[in-house]
């Protein structure tokens, strides 16, 4: 008896745990959730056979006694009578058969959504927990990170700093500063998950190439880089203007911190098709390794040596481009080899066709303005 009372307790304080774990516990309730499904996928699959089987031995039954019953009747040849039969049986296997396999696959179909949705929601729904965690905190560590180099920044107006604390403020500075891009960068790819927040109009592209090589200007210069733009007169794309600017200036500055000094870099404007606009930046920098090709859009991946992290950046850059790319339904490539240059092309939706100047669809989309921006001697943009 007390063995017995032992055994209930037991199972009481499995049951009382297991009920605990289904309800907190995500991953283990989706466990349970596709054993259920499964076993109710085992009935349902028993109901369909046990159904077709009853019908199929309703309906032999029913051609066996109607061949039975048309043999006793007289003048009739019993060859010709077991045909019939053996021709009906036929047909209403083929028949039955047909069924059973349509029910079945249908089914199956069915539950194998099912069981998918509710394997993936913990992942899904952890997911987009993450990304919303991650853009809180960036949205809390912003302040205090721009009082923190405010700060600094006044210190550094005093003009009897030593050199050596001078040069450690300096560096603090540029750290804050690094630390401010990863947090920009987290807060886009955050948003980048709701879309319904972003406004998207006919945005210039051209106008937004200029702007960002403009900011890039003491970038590109202190690398001596040569940077050329080739754009078409028809540059217009359907999108969200600060994302698009963000693309362009993740893209451009990644080329220019990843090309050795004095290198080149081409950036073009182009349509490629009706809906399409296609925006290529082209370097002669150090390329990218085979192995790494395949993981650069991964967040803060950073291959060995061809991505270090004294180049700057925050190993987000390609990230943010990949997500905002597909927020507007675009397409992105990468090619490259070591030693031979990076090819980044982006594709973005068209927008209209005016830009500034009429498009004229007589000349075509051949026609290019070109800007040539040449810091190899110390040029600066005009």
């Amino acid at each position: 008896m007390l063995r017995t009372k032992g055994y209930w307790k037991r199972f009481a304080a499995l049951v009382t745990d297991s009920t605990h774990k289904y309800r907190y516990d995500p991953f283990f309730r989706s466990e349970v959730n596709i054993v259920l499904l499964q076993f109710a996928f085992a009935v349902f699959l028993l109901v369909v056979v046990g159904t077709v089987a009853n019908q199929l031995y309703q309906d032999a039954s029913h051609a066996v006694t109607k061949g039975i019953s048309t043999a006793l009747t007289p003048h009739t040849t019993p060859s010709v009578v077991g045909d019939s039969v053996v021709e009906d049986l036929s047909s209403m296997r083929s028949r039955t058969v047909l069924i059973a396999a349509g029910a079945i696959i249908v089914i199956t179909a069915a539950f194998t959504y099912v069981i998918a949705r509710i394997a993936l929601s913990p992942t899904r729904n952890a997911l987009q927990s993450q990304k919303q965690f991650i853009g809180n905190i960036a949205h809390e560590l912003r302040t205090p990170l721009a009082v923190s180099k405010t700060n600094l920044e006044v210190a550094l107006m005093a003009p009897s700093l030593e050199a050596s604390l001078q040069h450690s403020l300096v560096s603090t500075v540029e750290e804050l500063d690094r630390a401010s891009e990863i947090i920009n960068n987290l807060l886009s790819l955050s948003a980048s998950i709701r879309p319904e927040r972003i406004e998207f109009a006919h945005v210039d592209l051209g106008t937004v190439v200029n702007n960002v090589m403009r900011k890039l200007r003491d970038l590109a210069g202190s690398r001596r880089l040569e940077l050329e733009a080739r754009m078409s007169e028809r540059r217009m794309v359907w999108g969200n203007t600060t994302a698009i600017e963000q693309i362009v200036m993740n893209v451009v500055k990644n080329a220019i911190s990843y090309t050795s000094d004095h290198g080149r870099i081409l950036v073009t404007v182009e349509p490629v098709h009706p809906d399409f606009m296609e925006f290529t930046v082209q370097d002669s920098g150090r390329g990218i390794a085979r192995r790494d090709l395949f993981r650069i859009f991964e967040p803060f991946y950073r291959a060995d040596p061809s991505r270090k992290r004294n180049d700057g950046g925050s190993g987000l850059g390609l990230t943010i481009v990949s997500e905002l790319v597909k927020l507007h339904n675009g397409k992105i490539s990468v090619r490259s080899a070591e030693g031979r240059g990076t090819t980044v092309t982006v594709l973005l939706p068209a927008g209209k066709k005016e830009v500034g100047i009429p498009y004229d669809s007589k000349k075509g989309d051949d026609t290019a303005s070109e800007i040539a921006v040449d810091f190899s001697h110390n040029g600066r943009i005009g």
